[in-house]
């Protein structure tokens, strides 16, 4: 499974400004290496889906 690449660090600061959050250099640099995935999450989790469809089904694990 291929890594996503990260969003750009401008814009993940802008993203956490817009949220009011202040944050510490260090976890502004986790959150930069992470926002790939959450970029990927969120769209998965913006996908219609039938009123039925079961949560747990909405996410693959990375080993599927």
């Amino acid at each position: 499974m291929n890594e996503p690449e990260p969003m750009d660090r401008a814009e993940v600061e802008a993203c956490l400004k817009r949220a009011g959050l202040s944050l510490s250099p260090a976890e502004v640099d986790g959150i930069h290496q992470v926002s790939g995935h959450i970029r990927a999450a969120l769209r998965r989790i913006g996908t219609a889906r039938e009123m039925g469809t079961e949560p747990a089904m909405m996410f693959r694990s990375p080993e599927s």
